[in-house]
């Protein structure tokens, strides 16, 4: 008996030709698409929608259960992003990974709906400024009391994949989020001016689990 299928709509870094296109793990795709009752923010790195009054374009996918296990394993499920089902544009329906208000809030919302965006207003890649947004997410998640936000694979692949300032201020998103000590237990970091406050072994130890 084949495993049954739902429909997975994508407006990320999971979409073709981008950096994590490789995690949806040969799901088929279906076509392009587009989400109603979403909002698109830019946090630089990656986007997050939230649910809202805007639509999102981006990519629909047939994946099976094991996919969605594993796709809800790559995207932080429940802490980062939780699952829903929502309907398109055409009237089907489907699954969509959704932020949650509070994780946006110094982020851009992105009017035209897609990301990275395409009126000249670009995504910002790279730099402390590019990934503020980042580190404040996980500074609000972590805000909510008895709340472990471990980092996601997808954090812990960027982190991998960086190197200088970036690498600096993901590895202390990473740290704050696992909940580790401190070099040094008062210090602090500016984001003009970053310094990495955690072992790296450490960081590597804590990202070891989502490998």
């Amino acid at each position: 008996m084949e495993p049954s299928c739902d429909l997975l709509f994508v407006y990320g870094t999971l979409k073709r030709g981008l950096a994590n296109h490789h995690q949806l793990g040969g799901a088929c795709f279906v076509a392009d698409a587009r989400m109603e009752g979403v909002d698109l923010h830019d946090l630089g790195p990656f986007p997050m929608a939230i649910a809202g009054e805007g639509f999102a374009d981006g990519e629909l996918y047939r994946v099976d259960g094991e996919q969605l296990a594993w796709l809800d394993r790559f995207e932080g499920v429940p802490r980062l992003y939780t699952r829903h089902r929502m309907p398109l544009r055409d009237g089907r329906t489907a699954w969509i990974y959704l932020g949650r208000p509070r994780q946006v809030r110094h982020s851009p919302r992105l009017a035209e709906g897609r990301w990275p965006a395409t009126d000249g207003c670009r995504s910002r890649q790279g730099g402390p400024q590019g990934l503020l947004p980042v580190v404040l997410l996980f500074a609000a998640l972590l805000s909510v009391q008895g709340l472990r936000a471990e980092p996601s694979l997808a954090l812990c692949r960027r982190w991998q994949r960086s190197d200088g300032s970036d690498a600096i201020q993901l590895g202390n998103a990473i740290g704050a989020a696992a909940y580790l000590t401190k070099v040094q237990a008062f210090a602090e970091s500016d984001p003009d001016h970053p310094r990495l406050l955690y072992a790296p072994g450490d960081l590597k130890r804590a990202c070891g689990a989502w490998r």
